[in-house]
C-alpha cells in the first residue's frame, strides 16, 4: 500500500529517471518496451536506478507493439494490475492495432506510453530534434491514433507535472472499468532535471465500486424464487475467484442454467457442473423461454437473430457499465439495471434467497425441485471424478471419447487436451468458428483455467499467453488458436519474446487453411450462390502458408504437426515435454473442416 511518507529518492538526475521510478511506486511490475530514439532516456535511467539500488519495472524486450499490449493485457487478466508498454511515437501506436479494441471491450487496466517527437531544436537543447525523423514523426493529434479507445490521455510536457500524471495514468487504468491510459512525453522531457520537491506516489486511489442497493437485490432474489425457468447469462463473472464462487453457489441454491461466454470471456463456471449451459443452440433456446433473466457483466448476452424474449420476461442486468454508451445501438430489452460489482451483486442475491428459502417451505421445495431436474440432465453430477480421457457436457447423454483413429477434429483436439492437461493449466482461448467446439468439449474446472480475449480483434491468444505466463509463473499455459489468428498474432515476434523472456507455453493451432470466419457467412448470405456450390469463398483459402512447425524452430521452439487422431496424444505429450523443460512449442492441427 502507498503511504503518505513515500518519497522518490532524492538522488534521481532525470525525469526519466523520475518516471520509471513513479512506476514501480504505483505497483507496474512490467514495461514491455518498444524501443525508439525516443526512449533512449528511459534506457539509459533503467541501469541507473539498477546501480543505484532504486526499484524500477523490470523491462523485457518486445519485437511488436501489438504483442506487447496483449501481453499487458493477459496479464491484467490473471492478475489486475495494470503494466506499462513503451512504443515509439505515432507509428508506434499504431503498432498497437487492433489489441486497443481488445483492451476497451475486455475493460484491461494497461498504461501506454508513447514517445513524442522533440520540442527543441537547438544544438544545445539536451534531447532535442536530432534526425529528420524527428519532423516526420510530429503530427497533429498523435493521441487522436488511440483516442476513440483510451480512456484517458495526457502528454506530459513539464517535470513537474510528472507525478501528477504517472499516478492518474495508473488510478484512471485501474478503476472500473477499467481502460487504456495513453501518456505521451518527449525525450528532451525526459532528459530534463526531475522536478522532487513535491512529488508523491499516495493519493489517488482506485474506488471502491458501489454496493448493491437492497431493495433491487431483495426484488432480483424474489422474481428467482417465483421463477418457472430463470436463466442466468455472464460473460465476466468468472474473472475472479469470487465471482467464478458467486455464481456457482447461485446456481445450486437456484436451480440456474448459467451460459453466457458468446464474447470468449473467462470460465464463469466448471464445464461438470450440471448448471453450465455448453451448447449455444441450448442456450438460446432457454433463454427464449425464460421467465426472469439475470444478465450479469455481459455485452452480448444473446443474439437477437436466434432469442426471442418472452413478452412477460423480467430482465435484470447487473453490470460496473450498464449504458454501454460506447456501444451506440445497444438497446437490448432491460426492466431493472444496476451498476454494482458483479460478484458481490450475485452473491448478495443468493444471501437474501437463502434466508427467503429458510422462511418460506414453498420457495426452498420449488428450489429443490428445480436443481433435481437440471442436475438429472446432467451425465455426470458435479461431485463425481471423471477419468481425464473423457469429457461430458449436461446435453450429452454419456462422456465422449476421442476415437482411436481417423481425422483429425477439433473435438479430437479438445478431447486429446483433456487427456493430456492438467486441472490447474490455463487455457487462452481464441478459436473463433471453433470456440462452440472448446465450450462444449474442453474440460476446466477451476477459475482462472479458461481465459479469451472478450472481444473483437484477432491476434490476441499469443501475447496474451504471455502475459499469463508472467503473472502465473507456476503454471502451465496453453494456446488454442485458429491458424488465421496464429498469423495474425505476429508468432515470430510472441515466440522470439517468450524465449527472450523465458516464458515458454504452448500454442494448439486448429489448422482449417483460412479464414474459415470469413467463409461462413458468404454460404449463410447466398446460400444458393456460386461460392457455396463451390464450396469456397474468395480471398479466404491459405494455399502457401507457412510451415508452421519449421516457423516453430526457427523462432527457438519445438514444432510437430498432427493430422490424424490417432497421432494428436502422442504429439501434444511431447509438445508439452518441451513446454516443461523451458522450450516453447507450437502443435498445428490439420483439421478436417470446410
Amino acid at each position: 500500500m502507498v503511504t503518505r511518507d513515500t518519497q522518490p529518492a532524492p538522488d534521481l538526475k532525470t525525469t526519466a529517471e523520475h518516471l520509471l521510478y513513479l512506476l514501480a511506486a504505483h505497483g507496474i511490475e512490467y514495461l514491455f518496451l518498444n524501443p525508439g530514439t525516443d526512449s533512449a532516456p528511459l534506457q539509459e535511467a533503467y541501469y541507473s536506478l539498477q546501480k543505484a539500488g532504486l526499484p524500477a519495472p523490470t523491462v523485457l524486450i518486445s519485437t511488436f507493439e501489438s504483442v506487447s499490449l496483449a501481453a499487458a493485457h493477459g496479464y491484467w487478466k490473471l492478475s489486475g494490475h495494470p503494466q506499462a508498454v513503451f512504443v515509439h511515437v505515432d507509428a508506434g501506436t499504431q503498432n498497437l492495432g487492433a489489441m486497443v479494441h481488445n483492451v476497451m471491450r475486455d475493460r484491461v487496466g494497461v498504461v501506454v506510453i508513447a514517445g513524442k517527437t522533440p520540442y527543441g531544436e537547438k544544438a544545445d537543447r539536451s534531447g532535442g530534434r536530432s534526425s529528420a525523423i524527428h519532423w516526420q514523426q510530429d503530427v497533429p493529434d498523435q493521441a487522436g491514433v488511440v483516442r476513440g479507445y483510451a480512456k484517458w490521455a495526457q502528454e506530459i510536457v513539464r517535470p513537474e507535472m510528472l507525478d501528477r500524471a504517472v499516478g492518474r495514468a495508473v488510478q484512471v487504468a485501474a478503476s472500473a472499468p477499467a481502460g487504456l491510459s495513453y501518456l505521451t512525453v518527449s525525450r528532451d522531457v525526459l532528459m530534463d532535471p526531475p522536478c522532487l520537491e513535491e512529488s508523491r506516489v499516495f493519493g489517488y486511489p482506485v474506488p471502491v465500486l458501489p454496493a448493491p442497493d437492497p431493495a433491487v437485490v431483495t426484488r432480483i432474489a424474489g422474481a428467482l424464487a417465483r421463477a418457472t425457468a430463470p436463466v442466468l447469462v455472464t460473460s465476466r463473472l468468472g474473472r475472479t475467484a469470487a465471482g467464478f464462487a458467486a455464481t456457482e453457489r447461485l446456481a445450486d441454491l437456484a436451480g440456474l442454467p448459467v451460459t453466457g461466454r458468446l464474447e470468449g470471456g473467462p470460465l464463469n463456471l466448471s464445464t461438470r457442473h450440471p448448471m453450465n449451459m455448453r451448447d449455444r443452440t441450448e442456450a438460446a433456446a432457454a433463454i427464449s423461454a425464460a421467465d426472469v433473466i439475470l444478465v450479469v457483466d455481459s455485452d452480448v448476452p444473446w443474439l437477437p437473430s436466434t432469442v426471442s424474449i418472452r413478452p412477460d420476461a423480467q430482465v435484470f442486468l447487473v453490470d460496473v457499465d450498464p449504458v454501454k454508451a460506447s456501444m451506440p445501438l445497444w438497446a437490448y430489452p432491460v426492466d431493472i439495471a444496476v451498476q454494482a460489482d458483479g460478484a458481490a451483486t450475485v452473491t448478495a442475491v443468493a444471501d437474501e434467497l437463502a434466508a427467503v428459502a429458510a422462511a418460506d417451505p414453498a420457495v426452498a421445495r420449488r428450489l429443490a425441485e428445480r436443481v433435481s431436474r437440471l442436475r438429472g440432465r446432467a451425465a455426470v453430477p458435479p461431485q463425481t471424478t471423471v477419468p481425464p480421457q473423457t469429457t461430458v457436457s449436461p446435453q450429452t447423454t454419456g462422456p465422449k471419447r476421442l476415437p482411436a483413429s481417423g481425422p483429425l477434429t477439433a473435438e479430437g483436439v479438445m478431447l486429446a487436451l483433456n487427456e493430456v492437461i492438467d486441472a490447474d493449466d490455463i487455457v487462452v482461448e481464441e478459436a473463433v468458428t471453433n470456440a462452440p467446439v472448446i465450450a462444449q468439449t474442453l474440460e476446466r474446472t477451476r477459475p482462472g483455467t479458461l481465459v479469451g480475449s472478450a472481444a473483437a480483434g484477432l491476434g490476441w491468444a499469443l501475447g496474451g499467453a504471455l502475459g499469463v505466463k508472467l503473472a502465473r509463473p507456476g503454471h502451465r499455459v496453453i494456446a488454442i488458436t485458429g491458424d488465421g489468428s496464429f498469423l495474425f498474432g505476429v508468432p515470430t515476434s510472441a515466440l522470439m519474446m517468450a524465449a527472450e523472456w523465458g516464458t515458454p507455453f504452448l500454442t494448439v493451432i486448429l489448422n482449417n487453411r483460412g479464414y474459415r470466419a470469413s467463409r461462413l457467412p458468404v454460404f449463410s448470405l447466398f446460400p444458393d450462390g456460386l461460392s457455396a456450390q463451390r464450396g469456397e469463398a474468395v480471398g479466404t483459402r491459405f494455399n502457401h502458408a507457412p510451415d508452421y512447425p519449421a516457423l516453430a524452430a526457427a523462432c527457438h521452439a519445438h514444432g510437430a504437426r498432427a493430422e490424424s487422431a490417432e497421432d494428436i496424444v502422442a504429439v501434444l505429450k511431447r509438445a508439452i515435454a518441451a513446454v516443461d523443460a523451458g522450450q516453447s512449442a507450437v502443435v498445428e492441427c490439420v483439421i478436417d473442416q470446410g
